[in-house]
């Protein structure tokens, strides 16, 4: 379960809908998707973004969607050391999913 949660809350999709604006986006615009079902196709994610969105909804994941230039805006601060990138919440991780380091088990 770790892995969707990281895989929704560490991406964000630009605006979506419509075989235009999905096209001039190169469909780059369902990242949270993509990391959710890398081997879906791409014309797929118009179809699976409501469910994804509800599910997220139903168990309180937020689901970040913003315009292509608000992310640019906010890459770039991050960047240029003017804003900090949003952290996994630690309350979200169970412990049994964790990543534990081959030195990390040595030294327990």
């Amino acid at each position: 379960p770790t892995f969707y949660l990281r895989a929704i809350t560490s991406s964000v999709n630009f605006d979506t809908g419509g075989d235009v604006n999905d096209f001039m986006h190169g469909w780059l615009n369902y990242q949270i998707e993509h990391h959710c079902w890398p081997d879906l196709s791409m014309l797929s994610y118009q179809k699976g973004q409501a469910e994804l969105k509800e599910i997220c909804a139903r168990h309180g994941v937020p689901y970040v969607q913003e315009n292509v230039f608000i992310r640019l805006k906010k890459t770039l601060d991050i960047a240029m050391g003017k804003s900090k990138m949003r952290r996994y919440p630690d309350s979200m991780e169970r412990e049994a999913d964790m990543m534990v380091w081959q030195d990390q088990k040595a030294a327990a």
